[in-house]
């Protein structure tokens, strides 16, 4: 879940966007908002149990979680 939080926060933290929500090359509100496409969805939006908690787990990640997953900035 802190890994999916990541990669949709990516783009805002290197400067792309001001807000990761919007961005339109992110897979964020397909997810969200359970459009059809070739990422299986439903299955992430499990992870999060619901929609709210998705949302909460993007507002307060914790790179720490994840840092053995991520390169260096």
């Amino acid at each position: 879940m802190n890994l999916v939080s990541y990669i949709h926060r990516n783009p805002q933290k290197h400067g792309f966007t001001d807000d990761f929500r919007t961005y339109p090359y992110s897979s964020y509100q397909t997810i969200y908002q359970q459009k059809k496409s070739r990422i299986n969805g439903q299955e992430v939006m499990s992870w999060f149990q619901n929609p709210r908690l998705f949302v909460e787990a993007h507002d307060k990640l914790d790179e720490l979680e994840i840092q053995h997953l991520i390169e260096d900035d």
